[in-house]
């Protein structure tokens, strides 16, 4: 599967953090002033085997793009990159269906010449094959290679030995994605109606629970049919609350992740209007599912997306009563503060200080500030990647955020800090982020950047078992 270094966005956040290292690989981002391309033909295709193809998208754009068709079952078997008008580079994606013995890939673009000659060294001794190739030239000449690598043999006998056993969590998100795909609705149903008993009980933490729903929400658009087919079928209103946060996501994602002043007319009538088809599962919903928080949480989102003003208090005071360890309606209302959406940074410190008096809560309240210091290091990133990163260490509390972790290793690893790296990425994975694929795979690359060789292939070990339970649903 391939690598993930980093992906921005100042409008919305990024919320798929579990299988973040699925996505792609993106080296560096250069302004390019000429495109030339030297291409080698991707796996041939079957004449009937659906094939899909991105529009010209950004870095960031793509990034998330392959995230999502990553996580339908969909990998990228070429990448190419042009120029537009102001010299800056744009991607196009083409995508089909996972092989039925592909292990894992790697899609990587910008990389060096001498980056792409090691990592071809190594993708070579490790069963890989090139399967895509693309080079072009940036402003300042540097020879820039963009290449899909990909391996087939599904059997590693060492995976048993290093130790590595699969996260029961992880095992039940892939589940539910398994059912909606294979059409399922009644076993879909059955799942999450005994997930909520389970929550009610007292034996599945509710911040579980709404991951389970958030893994549904961040599937590619394909999906469409699928909940269109549960909601007819069910009379449960889990069917409608996931349709409902599906079809936010895939607003935001038709809005994209750029100022109002650079997102089209167009953009912004398709996300309104899949706003307000969101809206209308949402609240019926919130109309089926008893005392449901997660619903109001996601109404707050809603009430965002439609910059509807009022609500939002109430929302999150029903919230808090029906169940105060539910912590997604409180993020709600923080991103609606964030400077882009007519808050400010000042105004999050006051809702921060009034939840620490509303719920007494010092886990919460750690996890907002350091979210707030990720708010603030990201709004100063590409003008002063040194402030951010002040910024970022200010978040390192006892609940620190998990993208402001990424992010502050990520730039640990720029300066081939790789001892501040695997420190701060050895900790997360012992505060409960053992299976976070971003996290195994960065830490791996920092133990192999030392020498450490063992310890890297014990951790790429785990993550192939992951990716592996991920691609077969199980």
């Amino acid at each position: 599967m391939p690598d993930h270094l980093s992906s921005k966005s100042h409008l919305k956040e990024v919320s798929y953090l579990s299988k973040l290292g699925l996505a792609c690989a993106m080296v560096l981002s250069f302004a390019a002033t000429q495109v030339q391309a030297q291409t080698k033909p991707a796996t041939p295709i079957a004449a009937n085997e659906k094939v899909k193809e991105s529009a010209w998208l950004s870095d960031s754009a793509l990034t998330q793009l392959l995230q999502k068709m990553v996580e339908s079952r969909f990998m990228p078997y070429k990448v190419v990159g042009q120029k537009n008008d102001k010299d800056l580079l744009s991607y196009k994606a083409y995508f089909h269906p996972f092989p039925r013995d592909m292990e894992r890939f790697y899609s990587y673009w910008g990389m060096t010449t001498v980056w792409y000659v090691a990592r071809k060294n190594s993708m070579a001794q490790e069963g890989f094959q090139e399967i895509w190739h693309q080079s072009f030239r940036d402003a300042g000449n540097t020879e820039l290679h963009q290449v899909v690598w990909l391996k087939s043999s599904t059997e590693n006998p060492e995976l048993q030995k290093l130790g590595s056993n699969y996260a029961d969590e992880e095992h039940e998100q892939n589940i539910l994605v398994g059912m909606l795909w294979r059409g399922e609705f009644k076993k879909l149903d059955i799942a999450l109606d005994s997930a909520f008993a389970q929550n009610k009980a007292g034996r599945l933490k509710s911040n579980t629970l709404y991951k389970r729903f958030a893994t549904l929400s961040r599937l590619d658009k394909d999906f469409q049919k699928q909940f269109d087919t549960w909601l007819k079928s069910s009379t449960y209103g889990y069917a409608s609350l996931a349709r409902g946060m599906f079809l936010q996501q895939q607003a935001w994602d038709a809005r994209g992740d750029k100022l109002a002043a650079e997102t089209s007319k167009k953009q912004f009538a398709e996300f309104h209007q899949l706003s307000s088809l969101a809206r209308v599962d949402l609240t019926k919903a919130n109309e089926k599912i008893k005392s449901c928080s997660i619903c109001a949480g996601e109404l707050i989102t809603s009430n965002r997306a439609l910059s509807i003003k009022d609500g939002d208090d109430v929302l999150l005071k029903i919230a808090l009563q029906n169940d105060p360890t539910l912590y997604s309606p409180v993020y709600a209302c923080l991103s609606k503060l964030l400077p882009q959406w007519g808050g400010s940074f000042s105004e999050m410190e006051t809702f921060i200080g009034n939840i620490r008096k509303t719920t007494g809560d010092e886990i919460l309240v750690d996890d907002l500030k350091s979210r707030l210091c990720y708010y603030r290091g990201i709004a100063i990133y590409r003008e002063d990647q040194e402030g951010a990163r002040t910024w970022f260490e200010r978040g390192l509390n006892s609940q620190p955020y998990q993208l402001l972790v990424n992010e502050l290793a990520l730039l640990y690893a720029k300066k081939n800090s790789h001892k501040q790296a695997i420190a701060l990425l050895e900790k997360s994975m012992a505060n409960g982020n053992e299976w976070d694929i971003y996290t195994l795979e960065a830490l791996a690359q920092s133990y192999f950047a030392l020498g450490m060789q063992t310890k890297g292939d014990k951790l790429i070990a785990k993550r192939d078992e992951a990716v592996r339970r991920f691609k077969n649903g199980e």
